[in-house]
C-alpha cells in the first residue's frame, strides 16, 4: 500500500510518499510559489537518492499537482508507475473544530464541513479543501483522507475548553479551546507507550511540541487534557512571530491609541510578535546566535520564551498530578539542547532534574536526557506527523 501525505497551502503543496508495508518514505518534497512565475518543484526520490530542484510553470494548483504526478511516475526519477498505484490520499486538515474527532474519510458532505471552518481557519482550510479537490479533478476514484489537527484535542474536558465569557459566544461562534499539533501529540504518545512498555491509556505525560509555531499538551490517561494553543494557534506560548497569552486589553488599547483596524492588529499579534517583536528576529537558529554574541534583546527574548514554557510544564504537574515523562518534540525541542536546560533549570524540587550531558548529546534524535535521580524522566522524541497522518490514513482505508 502506497499513502500520498499532502499538505496544502495557498501556494505550496507539500508532499511525502509512504510505502506502508515498511513505513518507509521513497519521495518527498514540495511545489513551491503556486501561482508565481518562478514556480518551482523541490524533488526527492528517496529510494533511489535523486534530488533536484527545478522550474516548473505551475498557475493554480491543479497544475502543480499534475507537475508532481509528472515527476512521480517519470521513467527514469520516478517511484511509482501511475497514479493510480496510490492507494489513497491523506490531507493534513488544520481545523476540525467539535465535529471530528477522527481522521475520515472524504466527501461533499464532509468538505462542506470542512469549509463551514474556514471562518475560524482562514489561512488553512480553504487550502486544504483546495488540495483535497485538486485530487478528485485529477482522479474522481482516489481515495482522499482528512486528518485533523484539533482531532485529538476533543477529549479535553468542558471546564479546560469553555473561556470565561458569555457562554452564547461559545453556541453562536463556537468560540472554544480547539488546540492543534494533534496529529504530533498522537505521534508522541504512540512512541511513548513503547518507549515506557505501557498501555496509553495509563500515561499521563507533558508533551512540549516547540517550533516557528509552538504549544504543550497535558495528556492524561492516554487522551488530551489540556492544551496550550486554544480557540487558535495564537494563545499560549512564545513563538516564532506569535505573541502566545496576552491581556486582551492590550488590544483595544492598542487599537485605541495606534488606530488599527481589525486586520492590522490580528497581523501585529500573528506576524510581528513573539521572538521577532521582542528582539527582532524570528527564527530561533539567529536568536540564539544573537545572544550568545551578546545581544541584550535576543537574551531577553530567550528568557521570555523559555519562563513561559516552565510555567506550563508547572501548571500541567498541577493538573495531572502524576507525570510518567516530559517530553521535547518539534524542530527546537528536539535540537536545541540549550533551550530544553533553560526551560528545566532550577525545577529541582519538583523532581525535575535534567542531565547537562545527556541533554547536550540527545539533539535530533530519541534520548533520555534526565538524571538517574530525576522523579520524572524527559525525553527528546523527534516526531513525524507526516508518518502519523499517513498511518491514519491507512486505517481508514481498512475501515472503509
Amino acid at each position: 500500500m502506497k499513502i500520498l501525505v499532502i499538505n496544502c497551502g495557498s501556494s505550496t503543496i507539500k508532499f511525502q510518499l509512504y510505502n506502508m508495508d515498511n513505513n518507509e518514505v521513497i519521495a518527498k518534497g514540495r511545489c513551491d510559489k503556486i501561482g508565481v512565475e518562478s514556480s518551482n518543484l523541490i524533488y526527492k526520490n528517496v529510494r533511489d537518492n535523486i534530488s533536484y530542484v527545478r522550474p516548473e510553470p505551475m498557475n493554480n494548483h491543479k497544475e502543480a499537482m499534475e507537475v508532481l504526478i509528472r515527476h512521480l511516475t517519470d521513467n527514469k526519477e520516478g517511484v511509482i508507475t501511475n497514479f493510480d498505484d496510490i492507494t489513497a490520499v491523506g490531507h493534513r486538515v488544520v481545523h476540525g473544530g467539535e465535529k471530528f474527532s477522527k481522521a475520515v474519510l472524504v466527501d461533499e458532505a464532509v468538505i462542506n464541513e470542512i469549509d463551514k471552518l474556514s471562518d475560524i481557519a482562514p489561512l488553512h482550510n480553504p487550502a486544504a479543501i483546495m488540495g483535497i479537490r485538486t485530487i478528485l479533478e485529477i482522479n474522481k476514484n482516489m481515495r482522499n483522507i482528512a486528518v485533523f489537527d484539533t482531532a485529538f484535542h476533543q477529549t479535553i474536558p468542558v471546564y479546560n475548553y469553555l473561556y470565561a465569557i458569555k457562554r452564547e459566544f461559545y453556541e453562536k461562534y463556537g468560540i472554544r479551546r480547539y488546540g492543534f499539533h494533534g496529529t504530533s501529540y498522537i505521534y508522541i504518545l504512540n512512541r511513548l507507550s513503547e518507549i515506557l512498555d505501557k498501555p496509553k491509556s495509563e500515561i499521563n505525560a507533558i508533551v512540549c511540541h516547540l517550533g516557528g509555531g509552538a504549544s504543550i499538551c497535558a495528556i492524561k490517561h492516554g487522551v488530551s487534557h489540556d492544551t496550550s494553543m486554544g480557540f487558535s494557534p495564537l494563545e499560549g506560548l512564545v513563538m516564532e512571530t506569535r505573541c502566545g497569552d496576552l491581556d486582551p486589553a492590550i488590544v483595544t488599547k492598542l487599537m485605541e491609541k495606534e488606530n488599527l483596524s481589525i486586520q492590522e492588529v490580528n497581523d501585529l499579534l500573528n506576524k510581528e510578535s513573539g521572538r521577532f517583536g521582542i528582539c527582532g528576529i524570528g527564527d530561533e537558529r539567529q536568536v540564539i546566535a544573537e545572544a550568545n554574541s551578546g545581544n541584550a534583546k535576543a537574551i531577553l527574548a530567550r528568557q521570555i520564551q523559555t519562563n513561559r514554557t516552565k510555567k506550563y510544564i508547572g501548571a500541567y504537574m498541577a493538573e495531572l498530578n502524576r507525570v510518567d515523562a516530559i517530553v521535547f518534540t518539534g524542530g527546537i525541542g528536539e535540537n536545541n539542547f540549550c533551550e530544553r536546560d533553560m526551560t528545566l533549570c532550577d525545577m529541582e524540587y519538583l523532581g525535575i532534574k535534567i542531565d547537562k550531558e545527556r541533554n547536550l548529546s540527545g539533539s535530533a534524535k530519541e534520548a533520555l536526557i534526565s538524571r538517574d535521580d530525576s522523579r520524572i524522566p524527559i525525553y527528546v522524541i523527534p516526531t513525524d506527523e507526516e508518518l502519523e497522518i499517513a498511518n491514519q490514513t491507512e486505517q481508514i482505508c481498512h475501515e472503509c
